[in-house]
């Protein structure tokens, strides 16, 4: 106990050194992290080692049994009833094998009718043949799996076990760790206990010798570092094993006593990731001294194993639950600061890299140490460009400063404003851009000339950039004329701008050019643009097309890269790929014209808080193909190129993941097409990664269905599910024809029986019939017209009295309850209204009275000339209130008008259609009145955004047998009379009403009217 407590102190007392230590160097691998825990669905946060299959398939080894990891939920596997759940390592074999190490059995892990068990491999604790508490597994060379228990060590070989006993010494004090094995080049096998005892496995004696070297300290984890060399992580840090195959002998090495390490795993020949007890991960670089480097922002303390998956990233296992980690594609860490504004990145005629901050000009020096250049300039730099032994330097207070190697030899003041572009064809054409305005500057003579005059005085000039000629092409921010080109040997500039077939706008601007070859790249406020051949083209970038483009970088295999407000993106050929600061950059906010690509094929890109880098490699990672279920109960599994088979419109839900991991991270696409049809538009998923098919016709389909990780990823191969839609059973042929027949021998039968008994009874009928239908006829006429009279009149009063009423009731009610918080022109305000409603309600009851004299006919129609934009104008104030009610927007446009007709029938018209308008209309619509002059006719249109009408509901506008009504938007109730007397109006007055409307998208009302 007391060396416990002495061990952990002296630990944590290390920790407290090694952290202060750390801070004075910067990391040397830049990580991202996804944290797995209880937060996050992983209940078992106590994860001692992970592992994944061939299938991509990740299992853990935790106190609560094996989970495996499937569409970002982890699934406990079933374990064989009584046997333990306490659970050490997942093993795979070089075979592809996964062993789960328990308490008391070693089992294989294995998927059967696509479930996964656990199948027993070996029973532990039965016997002293067999493993008591098996720790840990090894496979050798020759694929003999070595077994370690808590004292001796097995050797599995063709189904068999055998035994070899260790000395008592040996027994461990951990409850997951035991021997170490160290394998040499030739194949010898070394072991160390965990009590710090070596031995050499003897192939003659066929036991384990003893070494003579014994650490005196314990040992928890092993790693081969070179030839014949180890390391070891011990209790009092990191010791160094070197094995001299020719004499047996081992020799150690104290490499860092401060570091406690548990586990290790190879970041590349000459880099360790090694995870500790107490002190987080830590980077250790063999090359340099054994240096170390924390990994900056690794959430926990201490680390149980670390697996390097097939996809390139870590998993990372802790006492706190599971870290994914995985490399940044730009790093900016450097040996020294790098927080400046970075305001231009150059290549000097040596291939050296050179970049200027405000006040600064640095130099990155072979060991990737950012260096302070000294250069004497005043004001803030907004450019540096480097030629031969020369260095110009642009500020932005519009002075060129040049330098040869480093003493100041020439300062000029080009302009009051930034220079913001210096390109160098020779001692005598170097090109400044300034202000917006095109210099051309002469080093030996001195001489400054402008070329406004040939821009016609306009300062548009915005990039300048030189092809292999020498020739200057000119990017512009004018929408007519962008780009121009400077001819050296005729000493002319010429206006290349072609008409784009895309629209741009009126401010559009060319930011960025880089030439590939022949061709032109331009980066615009429009997007990326392609100029070759006279003719210009939109270059495709998803989502992200017309994002404004600021830097332009082109690399040796010809991919694109340019940085947009959203991150840097990469085009290489018809892959995007977009890298955000979650990818390494310090900031998103990029410096203007500010990436490059080195000699070295490295990529840097300026921001506003440092630059950044990163290596262009040959390929881009692959992401793999996504896995589909049936969402349902089962969540069954769907392989690559699977039939399935539905009835026609009938639905399908899929849910799509990928087995690489966090799912946040992927984003996925598909189509539906016939079954010999090529793909030809991808469509996005939904945020819940489903696909949800329907309404398909009988036939063969392909669902395609592609996934890509963020970052340095690119689209994985499609997954294809073939799908056979069926017709639904009573729409086979065979059906269809059976029910033909059977209905035909039905009405075959029924007319026989009905001809027979009509027959019988025809004269008599039809005398009888034909009586009382005149008689009928007549009652029926008479009692229709009286009941349209009636209903017709009943439905003005509830169709036109209730809303004006209701205006009524409604600010009444607001004077009553709210008069003490209305100001005296607010209690003005409501009164008119209030006044102008019930004179409007008293001139309708008015005009009904004198309709229902139409219907008697005793009606004299009264037609005048009038201006009908005041009806429209006095309306749309009317209805305003009453359209406040339901938060609508009532709006007219109108102009002078005059018409002859009867002024209360087109009020009544008028009214009507926009008191429907309202009563369809959702909260935040708006409702628009409008007319338009006609040949003899003006034309008055009410328009809303509301529920609109089907095409049943269309057939019965306007026909007095069919008259219907249906709720508002707010369970508003009507006659449905409205629409057929506002007809009669318009008919009585010479003009027609129609109607335009579509379900959910509105109705347009259309009525016209004799000009006056």
């Amino acid at each position: 106990m007391f060396r416990m407590i002495s061990l952990l102190f002296r630990s944590f007392f290390i920790l407290l050194l090694c952290s202060v230590s750390f801070f004075s160097n910067g990391q040397r691998t830049n990580f991202r992290f996804f944290n797995y825990n209880k937060e996050n669905k992983l209940n078992e946060e106590l994860v001692k080692s992970s592992q994944q299959d061939s299938l991509g398939v990740y299992y853990f080894a935790t106190d609560g049994g094996v989970l495996f990891l499937e569409n970002d939920h982890f699934i406990l596997v079933d374990i064989p009833q009584g046997k333990s759940r306490y659970f050490k390592e997942i093993f795979r074999r070089d075979n592809g094998d996964l062993l789960a190490v328990s308490d008391d059995a070693i089992y294989q892990i294995k998927r059967e009718s696509g479930k996964i068990i656990l199948k027993l491999f070996i029973e532990c604790n039965t016997d002293n043949s067999k493993p008591k508490y098996p720790k840990y597994l090894f496979e050798d060379q020759n694929n003999n799996l070595w077994i370690t228990d808590y004292n001796d060590i097995f050797r599995y070989k063709n189904g068999s076990i055998e035994k070899f006993a260790m000395d008592e010494k040996n027994r461990t004090s951990s409850y997951a760790r035991s021997f170490q094995f160290l394998e040499s080049d030739s194949g010898r096998l070394l072991i160390v206990s965990q009590q710090g005892w070596f031995y050499q496995f003897d192939e003659n004696k066929h036991e384990f010798v003893e070494s003579d070297l014994h650490l005196m300290r314990l040992v928890f984890a092993s790693i081969k570092i070179g030839k014949n060399e180890f390391l070891l992580g011990t209790s009092q840090g990191i010791l160094k094993i070197t094995y001299d195959e020719k004499n047996g002998q081992l020799v150690k090495e104290e490499i860092k006593p401060s570091i406690s390490a548990s586990c290790f795993h190879k970041l590349s020949d000459s880099k360790l990731l090694v995870g500790t007890w107490f002190q987080g991960l830590i980077e250790v670089d063999l090359s340099d001294d054994y240096k170390i480097y924390p990994i900056g922002g690794f959430p926990y303390f201490t680390i149980n194993d670390i697996l390097f998956d097939q996809y390139g990233k870590y998993w990372v296992s802790t006492n706190s639950g599971i870290v994914v980690m995985e490399k940044k594609f730009f790093s900016y860490e450097f040996q020294t600061s790098n927080a400046e504004y970075i305001s231009s990145i150059n290549l000097t005629s040596a291939g050296k890299l050179r970049f200027s901050g405000r006040n600064q000009v640095f130099e990155l020096d072979e060991k990737r140490n950012i260096i302070s250049l000294d250069f004497n300039f005043e004001g803030a730099l907004d450019v540096c460009e480097f030629f031969g032994d020369f260095t110009f330097l642009g500020t932005e207070q519009g002075d060129l400063f040049v330098y040869k190697d480093k003493e100041l030899i020439s300062k000029l003041s080009i302009s009051n404003h930034a220079i913001t572009s210096i390109k160098i064809s020779s001692e005598e054409r170097i090109w400044v851009v300034a202000n917006k305005e095109l210099f051309k500057f002469n080093l030996k003579t001195g001489i400054v000339k402008s070329y406004l005059k040939e821009f016609n005085g306009k300062r548009i000039i915005q990039n300048i950039q030189l092809d292999d000629e020498q020739n200057l092409y000119i990017g512009a921010e004018y929408k007519h004329s962008y780009l121009f080109k400077f001819d050296f040997i005729t000493d002319k500039i010429t206006d290349l701008s072609v008409p784009t077939p895309f629209e741009i706008s009126e401010d559009f601007w060319v930011r960025d050019m880089k030439f590939d070859e022949d061709t032109l790249y331009m980066g615009t406020s429009g997007g990326l643009l392609k100029y070759s051949n006279k003719s210009i083209e939109k270059m495709d970038l998803d989502d992200m097309t017309n994002s404004e483009v600021n830097s332009l970088a082109i690399d040796k295999d010809h991919s694109i890269w340019l940085t947009t407000s959203k991150g840097v993106i990469r085009k290489r050929k018809s892959d995007i790929s977009l890298f955000t600061p979650d990818q390494g950059l310090p900031s998103k906010t990029f410096t203007t014209r500010n990436l490059l690509v080195d000699s070295s094929g490295y990529l840097w890109v300026g921001t506003s808080n440092g630059i950044a880098y990163a290596p262009i490699l040959d390929s881009i990672l692959s992401t793999p193909t996504p896995v589909v279920y049936l969402t349902d109960s089962e969540g069954e599994l769907i392989g690559q190129n699977d039939l399935m088979s539905i009835a026609a419109n009938s639905m399908l839900l899929l849910d799509v993941s990928a087995s690489i991991y966090p799912q946040k991270q992927n984003r996925f696409e598909y189509c539906v097409i016939q079954a010999s049809q090529p793909i030809i538009k991808w469509k996005k998923l939904s945020s819940k990664n489903q696909i949800l098919i329907s309404k398909l016709k009988a036939g063969k389909y392909k669902i395609c269905i592609r996934g890509k990780h963020e970052g340095n990823y690119k689209w994985s191969e499609a997954k294809v599910i073939h799908l056979k839609v069926s017709r639904i059973w009573y729409f086979r042929w065979y059906a269809i024809l059976s029910g033909c027949l059977i209905i035909l021998l039905l009405i075959f039968l029924t007319n026989q029986y009905s001809k027979k008994r009509t027959q019988k009874n025809l004269l008599e009928l039809e005398k009888i019939v034909s009586d009382r239908t005149i008689q009928l006829q007549n009652i029926n006429d008479e009692l229709s017209n009286a009941n349209m009279a009636k209903d017709k009149f009943m439905s003005i009063i509830a169709h036109d009295l209730r809303n004006p009423f209701n205006a009524i009731r409604g600010f009444s009610r607001i004077l009553l309850q709210d008069k003490n918080l209305l100001s005296a022109e607010e209690r003005k305000e409501l009164v008119e209204t209030i006044y102008r409603s019930s004179n409007d309600t008293y001139k309708l009851l008015e005009s009904l009275l004198e309709w229902a004299n139409v219907q008697k006919g005793n009606f004299k129609l009264k037609p005048e000339t009038f201006d009908l934009k005041e009806f429209l104008d006095k309306n749309v104030g009317i209805h305003k209130s009453l359209a406040s009610l339901k938060d609508l927007h009532v709006s007219g446009e109108f102009d002078t008008a005059m018409v002859k007709a009867d002024k209360a029938m087109i009020d009544t018209v008028i009214r009507n259609l926009l008191s429907n308008a309202i009563k369809y209309s959702f909260p935040k619509q708006t409702i628009r009145l409008k007319c338009k002059l006609d040949k003899d006719f003006v034309v008055v249109k009410v328009s809303d955004e509301g529920v609109g009408m089907s095409d049943k509901q269309l057939e019965k506008l306007f026909k007095i047998d069919m008259v219907s009504t249906s709720e508002g938007t707010a369970n508003e109730t009507g006659t449905g009379f409205g629409l057929m007397l506002s007809k009669e109006f318009v008919e009585l007055n010479g003009g027609n009403i129609w109607v335009e409307s579509e379900k959910n998208k509105g109705t347009s009302f259309y009525f016209s009217i004799p000009r006056g």
